[in-house]
């Protein structure tokens, strides 16, 4: 039986950091400590404000490419998953490969809101197993920053009040990264076991972005959509375990989506996993939105906490609402 495996991963953060504090100064918030006490989030990376998705994508996929030793020619497909976009059309993908000097037979963009990148690896996936495609770049960019610095100007200029606070404060909690892997073909002890996944649609309008012709629309409920992404979460879990035949005991890492201490804590709680096999990148990151789960395993990789034989289990989550597990052995 042929599965996928994750052959390497690439990440890239944006140059500057910013504290959220000085974010809502900027947005003239009368707390200034809002997100901090809140969230748990005390910085983000931002990067210029004249950036595209792909100026961040491509040193990430570059890293990718050096650490799986493959040739460029070997790379058959090219996957975007990022919220932004460089453009409508083409699709992002074909900039990032002709940026890399890239010639893969299939080349597109997927997009689903945070939970992006995992459902690329889910296309990737099926791909690799139907045998069709051996070798598969998976890439995601986020700037964010973009939408922090429209949203505060509203608050500046006054188009957004402190009745706006509780749907918009999600736009300051966010931060610019690119992330990548390569993945190919591997045999029945390593890779991917298992992708559950699961949506509620009816929950759309708790998270909206539009960007329409330079005209910015943003609203998030953070608390409804927390609580109902988590139960979602929470439905999903035991059938994940039932099906790879693992209990939380079993698990070595644990790679949640990241928005926030609470939500954090709250993941751990339901896979049922202590902090120490997990990684916390929100503090000092924010949420990295689609770029959260390869930003993670690449620093659980510089940290040499990637040990053959373990068992991983990552939880990724988006607007929609949807979320998913994947648990695979390294």
């Amino acid at each position: 039986m042929i599965k996928s495996h994750i052959y390497s991963v690439g990440s890239e953060l944006a140059k500057t950091v910013v504290a959220t504090r000085d974010i809502l100064e900027e947005a003239r918030f009368d707390d200034c400590e809002l997100v901090q006490k809140s969230l748990g989030i005390y910085e983000v990376r931002q990067a210029p404000d004249s950036f595209q998705p792909s100026d961040l994508a491509v040193p990430a996929a570059e890293k990718a490419l050096r650490a799986s030793g493959l040739a460029y020619a070997a790379i058959d497909a090219v996957i975007y998953c990022g919220i932004e976009r460089d453009c409508p059309e083409p699709a992002t993908a074909h900039i990032i490969a002709s940026k890399l000097g890239l010639t893969p037979s299939i080349c597109f963009d997927v997009a689903n809101a945070c939970h992006g990148f995992t459902s690329g690896l889910q296309v990737a996936n099926s791909f690799i197993k139907s045998g069709d495609i051996r070798h598969v770049l998976v890439v995601t960019a986020e700037l964010s920053s973009k939408v922090t610095r429209r949203v505060a100007q509203m608050f500046r200029d006054g188009e957004l009040t402190a009745a706006d606070i509780k749907t918009h404060i999600g736009a300051f909690t966010v931060g610019d990264a690119a992330g990548a892997m390569i993945l190919g073909p591997a045999d029945a002890s390593k890779g991917i076991n298992q992708i559950r996944c699961g949506s509620i649609s009816r929950h759309h309008s708790l998270c909206s972005y539009n960007n329409n012709h330079g005209k910015l629309s943003f609203s998030m409920d953070m608390g409804r959509i927390s609580v109902a992404t988590l139960k979602l979460v929470k439905d999903l879990i035991g059938p994940t375990y039932k099906d790879l035949n693992w209990c939380p005991d079993d698990i070595d890492l644990f790679i949640p989506h990241q928005v926030g201490e609470r939500p954090f804590l709250k993941a751990l709680e339901i896979v049922g996993v202590k902090q120490e096999k997990s990684i916390a990148t929100y503090p000092r990151l924010g949420n990295l939105a689609s770029a959260t789960i390869p930003v993670c395993y690449d620093m659980l990789k510089q940290q040499g906490r990637l040990l053959p034989g373990s068992k991983m289990l990552m939880a990724s989550s988006g607007s929609g609402i949807v979320a998913s597990f994947v648990g695979l052995s390294l």
